[in-house]
């Protein structure tokens, strides 16, 4: 897929949690409840070229990040069973760190702390207009391909010895992306 001048190629590696050969694949994964906000961003996203896979509720999305990582997540915070911060949450627990866009008809503030605290990469508030989207992802895919170009400097077991393991899982996060903006 191209964006730009930023290329990233279809992979079919699957995630593991030393991060090494991992790449993205081509495609983007929504994880909404209601339809038509998942409609509406599979329309705007394949209008500009982008596959996207859509999941209605968090186990499902869960259970299929086992098997491939997507460029980026568009993540509903308020579902039925579990909250898009919850499902946030499992995922930096695992260490998949693929860029989360959390959306949201709640506006407020706190809300918005939690995601950041918890990893999102972005928060979007609902409504959006879908074509403003574009340039979040291809922000995305650009962080994926520092991740890479850098990853010893942010492969957290390569630096265990500095002591990494008694930071706080936010504490590690933004040193990582301390780093990520430094190459």
């Amino acid at each position: 897929m191209a964006q730009g001048n930023v290329t990233v190629k279809q992979n079919m590696i699957p995630w593991s949690e030393n991060h090494q050969d991992v790449r993205p694949v081509s495609e983007i994964y929504v994880v909404d409840d209601d339809k038509d906000m998942r409609e509406i961003l599979q329309g705007g996203l394949a209008a500009q070229g982008i596959p996207v896979k859509t999941f209605e509720d968090g186990d499902t999305f869960l259970q299929a990040t086992k098997e491939r990582v997507p460029i980026c997540v568009f993540l509903d915070v308020v579902m039925p069973q579990r909250s898009g911060l919850e499902i946030l949450r499992e995922l930096r627990a695992r260490r998949y760190w693929t860029p989360v866009f959390l959306t949201s008809a709640r506006d407020d503030v706190q809300t918005v702390v939690e995601a950041m605290k918890n990893g999102a990469h972005d928060y979007i508030a609902k409504p959006f207009d879908p074509c403003e989207l574009l340039p979040r992802v291809r922000n995305a895919v650009e962080m994926w391909l520092r991740r890479v170009e850098t990853r010893g400097a942010s492969d957290i077991s390569a630096n265990e010895n500095c002591e990494w393991f008694r930071l706080t899982p936010s504490e590690k996060e933004m040193l990582l992306l301390m780093r990520l903006m430094d190459a």
